[in-house]
């Protein structure tokens, strides 16, 4: 055997490694990429919000209005959202979840809700009589909850009563907006009034 011929081995043997790797990285990244295609998209960073919940709002007796406010961040769809209403305490343990938003016209009815349907006020008006605007979530406004905007509606007090002294007495509220197409929670506010 002469010199040349052992050189030939080491040469082939390196070109043969390589074809296996090449193969196995294209196999491997089919498969990796098939995947990645399951994946949600990543929830909007809804980096600060404020909350609000105004037990008497005015002349008008206007009660119990839940405000939760985007102060920083991304926009979110009202379509891609929905919110979970809790109130909780000595008299009272329940909970619905807004659904198929945004509303029609500026009201929340019974197919927005699923859970306690007596929890939210549908009808958005006072005592008195007064139009309560339900705000974002409805046909009416913009359907994008953006920085500035202000979700809000009303809390029922015949449902949770966070008033002192009334019933069925209420002290904690608990409002989470969860991004539906990620299925993440993008806010989360506990009041107690």
């Amino acid at each position: 055997m002469n010199q040349q011929d052992r050189a030939v081995t080491p040469v082939i043997s390196t070109i043969f490694m390589v074809a296996v790797v090449i193969v196995l990285a294209a196999t491997t990244s089919m498969f990796l990429l098939g995947v990645t295609e399951d994946i949600n998209e990543p929830a909007p960073n809804v980096a600060d919000i404020t909350g609000e919940f105004e037990l008497e709002t005015d002349a008008f007796q206007s009660n119990q209005i839940v405000r939760i406010t985007h102060v920083a961040g991304d926009d979110v769809s009202v379509d891609e959202m929905e919110i979970v209403v809790r109130a909780s305490g000595p008299g009272v343990n329940t909970e619905v979840r807004l659904i198929n938003l945004p509303a029609k016209d500026w009201s929340i009815d019974s197919s927005n809700m699923q859970g306690d349907k007596n929890l939210i006020d549908s009808t958005s008006r006072t005592p008195s009589g007064a139009k309560i605007q339900n705000q974002v979530i409805v046909s009416a406004d913009s359907n994008v909850w953006s920085t500035g905007d202000t979700i809000q509606f009303r809390i029922k007090t015949g449902a949770a009563d966070f008033r002192d002294g009334e019933t069925p007495d209420a002290d904690k509220l608990k409002v989470i907006i969860v991004h539906t197409e990620s299925n993440a929670i993008i806010s989360e506010s506990t009041f107690t009034p």
